[in-house]
């Protein structure tokens, strides 16, 4: 019986990835799927490569595709260069030597022995090979990786404008990156944490001239000697002299942590400007927490107490655009991730609902609790992993507000 059950499940197994169709790998950030899906995926495209060879962007899905699985199942973790996705890239290189595919893919991973493509030098070549048609999330990938390699590269404006004009990033995520940007102080040092609130705040400052006075520093990029080299000069400031040795020594496993606060603090103190992190940045807690203040959708820097709700609510009524927030999704313009950074807006304003009515402020008051409670409503009930129990933690906590 037990031998049967196992037959009839393998059949099904292989009947789904015969069943299943080549279909672009987008970034697990915008459509994630199971690890089984990715190596169903590597099997359909790894046909279309045997078919046609020098076809670039069947390699290119068929990397993706075997690269997630890999990463999703650990099959990187002891030894890269034994992995799957190695075979493939060493494939491709026989195949098609120095193509932009092969660049292109170099730049998200490469063997522990290629020192050219751990120095970056083939996103300069993926860059310079790429076609008029390259898909919107490689043109963002790339943009990101020059800026991050060349900050002062002339071509690093019109790759973000270009990137911008793709519509890459869904509506959503580009109107929580446009709220953060409008309600910064001037000359404003902004640390971000990641791709959605970093890219698309850059996007708006090189694509429509926004508010380039905020200087957008992604913590990741701390670590980056060029991007550093750069930020030191531009901002006017004595590089930090770190040893990362003694980081290790000091703190263990937990001492990146440490130099970037370190790094952040040094910025803020030399600089004496504004900084203000993306409410998604966990690193803030390696600082003071009691100098981190919540002004709406930005935590502020500040050695000092001082009003900071009067400032949210203050950016709530005039600067915030929020009604997007009780829009309904359109298919073709939605992320996994959008829901979940639309639901950061409910915890990070909830609490103002209350402030507006003991101000006497009624109308400011309704008018948000209506927008998180449509946004909850959206993003929660039409999740089917999410439980009924969250929901009814978020509609309580909001209903809380107007007792």
């Amino acid at each position: 019986m037990r031998k049967t059950i196992v037959m009839m499940l393998t059949l099904v197994c292989n009947l789904t990835v015969r069943a299943q169709q080549a279909e672009t790998i987008e970034s697990f950030i915008a459509n994630s799927h199971e690890p089984e899906w990715y190596a169903a995926q590597a099997e359909v495209w790894q046909k279309i490569v045997d078919a046609n060879p020098q076809d670039q962007w069947a390699w290119r899905n068929l990397f993706r595709a075997t690269c997630y699985h890999d990463q999703f199942t650990g099959g990187w973790n002891e030894n890269q260069d034994e992995s799957k996705t190695a075979d493939v890239i060493r494939k491709m290189e026989a195949t098609l030597p120095d193509s932009y595919v092969l660049n292109l893919c170099k730049g998200r991973f490469c063997l522990t022995t290629d020192s050219a493509a751990i120095r970056g030098d083939n996103i300069f070549r993926a860059i310079e090979l790429m076609p008029e048609d390259i898909c919107p999330e490689d043109l963002e990938y790339l943009t990101v990786r020059l800026w991050l390699n060349d900050p002062e590269n002339p071509r690093i404006k019109e790759l973000f404008t270009r990137s911008y004009r793709n519509k890459y990033f869904p509506t959503r995520i580009m109107h929580f990156n446009h709220n953060m940007l409008k309600c910064m102080q001037p000359n404003a040092l902004y640390f971000s944490n990641g791709d959605l609130d970093t890219e698309p705040m850059k996007m708006l400052q090189e694509a429509l001239g926004e508010r380039t006075d905020v200087m957008i520093i992604n913590v990741a990029f701390l670590h980056a000697e060029p991007f550093m080299k750069a930020l030191y000069k531009k901002l006017n400031v004595e590089p930090l002299t770190l040893n990362v040795q003694d980081y290790g020594d000091k703190y263990g496993e937990d001492w990146y942590t440490h130099y970037e606060a370190d790094i952040i603090m040094h910025l803020i103190n030399e600089t004496k400007r504004p900084a203000y992190f993306s409410p998604t940045n966990p690193k803030v807690s390696i600082l003071n927490k009691d100098s981190i203040y919540n002004e709406g959708l930005v935590l502020k820097y500040s050695p000092k107490p001082y009003k900071n709700f009067d400032v949210a609510m203050h950016n709530v009524k005039e600067v915030y655009s929020l009604e997007y927030l009780a829009e309904p999704d359109l298919v073709y313009d939605s992320w996994e991730t959008s829901e979940m950074l639309d639901m950061n807006h409910v915890t990070l304003l909830a609490n103002l609902i209350s402030r507006f009515r003991k101000n006497g402020d009624d109308f400011q008051a309704e008018r948000l609790y209506r927008i998180l409670s449509k946004c909850v409503e959206r993003c929660v009930s039409k999740n089917p992993k999410e439980t009924g129990e969250r929901k009814s933690y978020y509609e309580n906590l909001l209903k809380e507000q107007l007792q």
